[in-house]
């Protein structure tokens, strides 16, 4: 029987994408990170891309290893949606991180918005060869959107 591991990052860790610091991007993000998490808002009719790093295990005990689930742990109030998830798996010394799970590829109506809790993702059973990141897509609808991002996770087994 093979051994399962399931690595958490806590939301305080979520890196937003555009930034107007970074990229010149002035959607008014506003983020704030406590013990609970990442609260964040932008103005209304805007959009982002949200990023977690997953700890992720290439081999355990000398054996190789498998993805099987991924998990978000997220509160979307009702002037926010999130319509896009993606993993992405850094397989290599190439700059390409492959998508590997897309929810407009497993089911076209996609969307978490007024509702929290725990989002599972199923992913292929295949080898583990890189770290895995979630990319989470949201639109604002109005001034009063807010995600409040609280983990995000995977679940490793031993392929023996």
């Amino acid at each position: 029987m093979s051994d399962t591991f399931k690595f958490w990052t806590h939301g305080v860790s979520v890196i937003p994408e555009y930034t107007k610091q970074y990229t010149g991007h002035d959607n008014g993000l506003f983020m704030r990170r406590a013990g609970w998490g990442a609260l964040v808002r932008q103005n209304a009719n805007t959009e982002n891309w949200f990023h977690f790093a997953i700890p992720s295990a290439t081999m355990l005990d000398d054996d190789r290893v498998s993805h099987y689930r991924a998990w978000l742990r997220v509160k979307v109030n009702h002037y926010a949606v999130i319509d896009n998830i993606q993993i992405r798996e850094a397989t290599g010394p190439s700059i390409e991180s492959p998508v590997i799970y897309n929810t407009h590829d497993q089911d076209a109506g996609f969307s978490i918005s007024d509702q929290q809790g725990e989002f599972s993702f199923e992913l292929h059973h295949s080898s583990c060869t890189g770290p895995l990141l979630m990319c989470v897509h949201a639109i604002f609808n109005e001034d009063a959107g807010e995600i409040l991002f609280v983990a995000a996770g995977g679940w490793f087994e031993e392929r023996t």
